[in-house]
């Protein structure tokens, strides 16, 4: 047995059954083990950085820890970018690096892997002796759930064609230590519960990091009297709630902005409380902010808070309730807010206008809340764009069903996270907004979406610029056409790489393009031409 033989049986104990990458020296003959011997579906990518991208796409949509493969050198170098996205948003995610011969530094694709990894995974797991390697692949899949986030597992390349010593080569799973949920000191609890008891108008505020404790934070909000809100990263987690003002941030809607900005505590569980969920200030700017995290490094990191609770989320809240008697503050958790978050329309009072040959784009975003499937797995890409959706189609974080993966601020993400969340999850179809400059940056992955032939629709919502970098450069007296671009039929290059496509230039068209394309069987690209002038002012 070969030492990537060892290897590809090890990865598969672990229950993988799903690898993307994209072939190269270092690691082709081990995705064809995993492939020919196993069974194991390789999804193959166009670009490192995407195939990675992809993989962090299925651990978020699954829950599962996710598998990608590289080759040496620039294999790695180009994935940077998606490890570091993974690395900030904690997703369990093993890639399997091939490295060149540690005795040939001159080799012409040498360079050093483990800083590189430390500074992008932030954990480096090196294949040293052909006797070590089963237990290294289970060294990195400990790592990476336990962490939990992205671990960089090097295999040099002569070491990978090496023979196993002699002796049985068993391929163990190692079992993550499951972690005890951190119980929070009494007297935090304590703390914050006063707190509760003598706020007027008090918010609970939940980030992603909060999901597993969703049920506990909402019968907290209703013993404490308090109303509920969500990071962007974890919208629709209190959906039905009837004290559920949705998204706080920049994104947030004007009842939920106007409410918010009556709050005088705010209490975060599992969030990455930031300047984008205070709105710069705009937001609770006159409320005291406790800041409930497992990590203490976290709380005031980025924003500044008024105290702080080291905690599990569920465990603090279920502890805060213990010792809080009921509290009803009718005058804040009242029947006219009910009433007016059950009837809140987020295109009430929007005053959309269509140029001749360019769709407004909340316009068209409202006939995506006419026509898309509820049951759906939402992706939205990073950009100006984004914001649209985000602040006006509704979606749930429940069922791993909502998917913005902003942590690194890279563009390009929209196309490849949705892949993947479709390979992962194909029971839905998955609806993904990108951006004319994003997809650009990664065409070659419509190719990989037509090969996969999963039920995605990716909606270009195309400005023919980088609306963003427009947005901040006229008012400072730059000049903004360095930011913007010619018109591209993105609609026939996604047709010549085997992709049904509509362009989308007005309403009428936007209606008959999704009674076309609907129900989502297969792929499909809606090019949506909107118009550049229209700005989202908070993104």
């Amino acid at each position: 047995m070969k030492v990537f033989e060892a290897i590809a049986d090890a990865v598969v104990a672990h229950g993988v059954d799903t690898v993307f990458g994209l072939l190269g020296d270092a690691n082709m003959f081990l995705v064809a083990d995993l492939v020919e011997r196993h069974g194991v579906r390789f999804v193959a990518a166009r670009n490192e950085n995407a195939a990675v991208m992809m993989a962090d796409g299925y651990a978020r949509s699954t829950g599962r820890c996710a598998v990608a493969t590289v080759t040496q050198g620039p294999g790695l170098a180009v994935a940077g970018a998606a490890l570091t996205i993974a690395r900030q948003a904690r997703t369990p995610l093993v890639l399997i690096a091939g490295d060149t011969p540690p005795g040939d530094p001159l080799h012409v694709q040498h360079f050093d892997q483990q800083p590189y990894a430390l500074a992008t995974a932030g954990t480096f797991v090196p294949v040293s002796a052909a006797s070590t390697a089963v237990r290294d692949v289970g060294s990195a899949f400990r790592a990476a759930r336990e962490m939990p986030g992205p671990v960089v597992l090097n295999v040099p390349i002569d070491l990978a064609d090496a023979p196993v010593p002699p002796g049985p080569v068993v391929a163990v799973p190692v079992v993550p230590r499951a972690p005890r949920p951190l119980v929070p000191d009494p007297a935090d609890v304590e703390a914050l519960a006063e707190r509760l008891r003598s706020a007027r108008r008090p918010v609970l505020l939940a980030g992603r990091g909060a999901e597993p404790a969703a049920a506990a934070i909402r019968d907290l909000a209703d013993r404490g009297g308090a109303v509920l809100a969500t990071t962007l990263m974890a919208a629709g987690l209190f959906a039905g709630h009837p004290y559920d003002l949705g998204v706080a941030g920049g994104l947030s809607r004007p009842l939920t902005r106007r409410t918010l900005a009556r709050a005088d505590l705010v209490v975060t569980f599992g969030a990455g409380l930031n300047r984008w969920t205070a709105d710069h200030g705009a937001l609770f700017r006159d409320a005291e902010v406790v800041s409930v995290d497992v990590d203490p490094a976290a709380i005031g990191a980025r924003w500044p808070v008024t105290a702080g609770v080291v905690g599990d989320a569920g465990e603090t809240a279920r502890a805060v309730s213990a010792v809080l008697a009921p509290v009803h503050r009718p005058s804040w958790r009242s029947s006219d807010l009910a009433a007016g978050l059950a009837v809140a329309d987020p295109f009430a009072g929007l005053v959309v206008e269509s140029a001749a040959d360019r769709i407004d784009p909340r316009a068209f975003i409202r006939i995506c809340a006419e026509h898309l499937p509820r049951e759906r797995t939402t992706v939205v890409g990073v950009g100006h764009f984004g914001g649209w959706p985000n602040l006006l189609l509704d979606s749930t974080a429940t069922d791993r069903s909502f998917l913005a993966p902003w942590e690194f601020g890279s563009i390009g993400v929209g196309l490849p996270f949705a892949v993947g969340a479709a390979v992962g999850r194909p029971d839905r179809p998955v609806v993904a907004f990108e951006g004319d400059g994003s997809l650009l940056t990664g065409l070659g992955e419509l190719d990989t979406l037509a090969r996969v032939g999963a039920p995605v629709l990716l909606v270009l919502l195309d400005d023919a610029a980088y609306g963003a970098e427009v947005r901040k450069l006229a008012p400072r007296g730059a000049d903004p056409g360095l930011a913007r671009f010619p018109e591209r039929d993105l609609a026939a290059v996604a047709r010549a790489l085997g992709l049904p496509a509509w362009t989308v230039t007005d309403e009428a068209g936007a209606r008959v393009a999704f009674d076309e394309v609907l129900p989502l069987t297969g792929p499909a690209v809606l090019h949506v031409r909107v118009r550049p002038d229209v700005v989202q002012e908070r993104f």
